[in-house]
């Protein structure tokens, strides 16, 4: 079989390749591991209630605004119903030992009255903030229509300043500090290993807006399932790669998967975790100091993960989600704390048969190093130790959750949990993070472009985290090969 490109990995960021390219001409295969597409946007049930592993909201959905215009692109808008978080406070941020709590409303002259009616002696810092953030978001190929392709771009979000350095020279307000760091949560890594740079082009677009989609994520894999086929994107599933097939002179070929059939094409966006990238290549395709640099990568943290259904509908998550912090500084290094001690995200799950949040999913940061013990086991042959391991942490979460927030742990039962080794079984992540590699200052991440002709790399590993960075990171690829500029005028015509 030969194609113009085959796409490997169809989560959000290969789906967005596959789309741009096949809309822009070319013959595309697309190929996926598991036996559909987005297999972690689909989430899962049980009780009756659907609990959403990929996606909870999004920022930068309104009407006109980056996300919302990608969808216009790839002709998703037509297939999706979304609608606006609580303009009010699309987010509540507590702080657990004084009961303090700040609402994020949507828009950034309502999120400046807010911040400065919490914290009335930190007008300056506030506005200095928020100016910084929309100045850095404003900046950025894509998520701005009118931005330059600035090369150095990328290097504001390796040499810093972190959003921890940042804040300091902002204000001495440590709540102020926490509650401007919560959202590091939604990326998984700590204030003072994150670029502001890098913080501003996540944020910044929640500020804009919070909206979430009718039908979760699994209407956002349907609308990219329609779209795919009516472009007649072919789609291998239940496929692994086995490897890339890379010419003496350093030109791919195609693409050699599990089975042992070869796909033959002119080029790739490859998708997956970067050093699954390495393992796919042939021995001498990149130099050792580029695999060393790509081995060493750091990963985002991981998570234990409670998914609760409730008896009783729970109107404190309808349109909103809950950030709970046990201390001010709890969200400094995220992930390497006891579970008593870490911050705690809580979004909603609905009902199969209407909108009504019916249950919760809470998300404890964690380090894939506390499941290291199994790392060895598979998910379905786990061993008896894992299991009261297992269940320890779930109660321990139970008890958290009744603790800091009961409103919502008076009608609800466990239904599920997970763990970082659940993270990485089911999410493809050699370490279980929850967003691949981290966007930190001073590490290197990979970039679209690669040493092998025809070989691109996309991925909220490579650019940005989430549905909007992976969405982004499908426009940096394939922008290589359509062109920028042509891209960013379909785009000018859609907004």
């Amino acid at each position: 079989m030969t194609h113009d490109f085959v796409v490997v990995g169809a989560g959000v960021s290969g789906l967005t390749s596959a789309l741009l390219l096949a809309r822009n001409g070319y013959s595309v295969a697309l190929v996926e591991k598991a036996g559909h597409t987005a297999p972690l946007l689909r989430g899962f049930s049980r009780r009756g209630v659907h609990f959403d592993t990929g996606f909870h909201y999004a920022g930068g959905m309104g009407n006109g605004e980056p996300l919302d215009v990608f969808f216009r692109y790839l002709g998703l808008s037509d297939r999706l119903s979304s609608f606006p978080f609580d303009a009010s406070g699309f987010d509540t941020i507590r702080t657990a030992p004084d009961g303090f709590e700040f609402r994020f409303p949507s828009g950034y002259d309502r999120l400046l009255e807010n911040l400065v009616e919490a914290f009335p002696a930190e007008r300056s810092a506030v506005e200095a903030y928020l100016r910084g953030v929309r100045s850095a978001f404003d900046s950025i190929p894509y998520l701005s229509l009118d931005a330059p392709l600035d090369p150095n771009g990328a290097l504001r979000r390796v040499f810093g300043p972190t959003l921890r350095e940042t804040l300091d020279s902002l204000t001495g307000d440590e709540i102020l500090k926490s509650v401007l760091s919560t959202h590091c949560l939604l990326y998984g890594v700590p204030p003072e290993e994150v670029s502001f740079q890098q913080h501003a082009c996540i944020v910044g677009s929640y500020y804009l807006s919070a909206r979430g989609i009718a039908g979760g994520g699994r209407s956002l894999a349907t609308a990219f399932d329609a779209r795919l086929d009516e472009l007649g994107v072919e789609i291998l599933r239940g496929c692994g790669v086995a490897s890339l097939s890379v010419a003496p002179e350093g030109l791919l070929r195609g693409v050699r998967l599990d089975d042992g059939r070869e796909l033959r094409c002119g080029g790739a966006v490859v998708t997956v975790h970067p050093r699954t990238m390495l393992d796919m290549a042939p021995g001498g395709s990149f130099r050792p100091a580029y695999k060393k640099r790509i081995m060493g990568l750091e990963d985002t943290v991981s998570a234990f993960m409670l998914y609760s259904v409730s008896d009783l509908p729970l109107p404190i998550l309808s349109g909103r989600n809950l950030f709970v912090l046990p201390s001010a500084d709890s969200v400094r290094g995220i992930g390497n704390r006891p579970l008593e001690e870490s911050p705690l995200y809580l979004t909603a799950a609905r009902g199969q048969a209407d909108d009504v949040p019916r249950g919760f999913i809470g998300i404890f940061p964690a380090l894939s190093e506390t499941t290291r013990a199994w790392e060895d086991s598979v998910t379905g042959n786990r061993p008896e130790s894992y299991r009261r391991f297992k269940e320890g942490i779930t109660d321990r979460m139970e008890h958290l959750v009744k603790r800091y927030c009961p409103e919502l742990g008076r009608a609800t039962a466990c239904a599920d949990s997970s763990t970082p080794l659940t993270v990485r079984d089911f999410g493809n992540a050699p370490s279980g993070g929850l967003y691949g590699v981290k966007h930190k200052v001073g590490q290197y991440n990979p970039v679209p472009l690669t040493r092998v002709k025809g070989l691109y790399l996309a991925g909220q590993s490579v650019t940005s985290p989430g549905i909007l960075g992976a969405i982004l990171s499908g426009f940096m690829a394939c922008g290589n090969i359509l062109g920028h500029d042509r891209l960013i005028k379909g785009l000018l015509a859609c907004r």
